[in-house]
């Protein structure tokens, strides 16, 4: 092997050998070529793969390092380059680690991929090939530079704005809709774009949104039941004559938002809800009010003190009951138990094909639409 390339993608080259030796028929013969440097979009080698009457040419990019950006934005159009330079061979993208997020848009790319870790997705048409495995959902190797995680109060905060409010909007706008620091704000959001969850102009306003991605990856660090504290009771009355009494005592409906099962089913019915679940700032009190008697076990409702006065906002009214945003519903069904992810997956659903009935379009109208909890 030539030594055209640094020894380290060289070494991932000579791995990535290996490892589909290890995978593949005994029978079938592997041959790996390093690409002499013709430019910046060349491949840094070729994995020649013969099965029999089959064969195959996989374009290799060997990569120290792969941001979810840069999977999104450099790599197809390397694999344009590279599928017309070889009669629409397939690529394989082959480094230490990938992030979950990088091997998503590597694979909606069609772009195989494998990690060190043991992450991969081979899929190969002739010979017919499919692998996929699953390694390391941390990099064992982080970065020394700092990262912002998706996680917190803060987070909590920014992030359901970007959700519910459509772009564009700059750094200024975000601080002032939702009270946080300029710098905290322009931190989130540099991580957010190295994640390619929001699309930014350069020291600009951000453009688009990822919602769903958004959403998966508060979710990824957020719990329903313990990022806010949760007080547990039993109700000895039907559900309907409970949130009938809730919605005609005007001091304890203004203290509730109905978040989780009961609020998804609004929206993307999936199953009769098992629990009542809903946001209040004092639980203990509108309980007495309410005739709930406390319970670890077998309880049918649940209040949880907010971690942030952001679930108040966006709120809808409906018989004269409060609920929470969607955006607030599917995380919190998200990460609830039983049946709630798929009540989540539901809700994520439909704000995929009814953005207009739930997003707003100016920030200032979101952050006037706080709601006491």
């Amino acid at each position: 092997m030539e030594a055209n390339i640094p020894k380290s993608e060289a070494s991932l080259l000579a791995w990535t050998v290996d490892w589909l030796s290890e995978r593949l028929p005994e029978s079938w013969n592997l041959e790996l070529r390093v690409e002499s440097p013709e430019g910046p979009e060349r491949a840094d080698g070729r994995i020649f793969l013969q099965a029999g009457a089959f064969t195959a040419s996989i374009a290799v990019e060997a990569r120290r390092s792969l941001t979810p950006r840069e999977a999104e934005n450099l790599l197809p159009r390397l694999a344009q380059v590279l599928h017309s330079m070889t009669g629409n061979a397939p690529v394989l993208v082959v480094a230490p680690w990938l992030s979950a997020r990088t091997q998503e848009l590597l694979a909606q790319q069609g772009i195989n991929y494998i990690d060190r870790t043991g992450n991969a997705l081979i899929k190969l048409d002739s010979p017919a090939v499919y692998i996929e495995t699953v390694g390391s959902s941390r990099n064992p190797a982080p970065p020394e530079r700092g990262k912002v995680r998706l996680r917190g109060a803060k987070a909590g905060r920014l992030l359901r704005v970007l959700i519910d409010v459509q772009p564009p909007y700059v750094l200024k706008e975000l601080s002032e809709a939702t009270g946080l620091a300029p710098g905290y704000v322009s931190r989130l959001l540099d991580a957010l774009d190295r994640e390619a969850l929001i699309e930014r102009m350069p020291r600009g306003p951000v453009t688009a949104v990822d919602v769903v991605g958004l959403l998966r990856g508060w979710a990824a660090s957020y719990d329903v039941f313990r990022t806010n504290r949760l007080a547990t009771f039993i109700a000895s009355t039907s559900w309907s004559r409970l949130l009938d009494r809730i919605a005609a005592d005007p001091g304890v409906r203004s203290q509730i938002v109905i978040t989780g099962s009961v609020a998804a089913t609004r929206l993307a019915p999936v199953a009769a809800p098992a629990m009542l679940l809903a946001y209040s700032s004092e639980p203990e009190r509108i309980a007495e009010e309410l005739g709930l008697l406390p319970a670890d076990e077998g309880a049918n409702v649940g209040f949880l003190v907010p971690f942030d006065p952001v679930v108040g906002a966006g709120t809808t009214g409906e018989a004269g009951l409060r609920f929470a945003a969607p955006s607030q519903v599917a995380v919190d069904c998200l990460t609830g138990n039983g049946r709630m992810p798929a009540e989540g997956e539901a809700v994520l659903e439909w704000m995929s094909r009814s953005e207009p009935q739930w997003r707003g379009s100016e920030l200032g109208s979101w952050a006037q639409r706080w709601a006491r909890v």
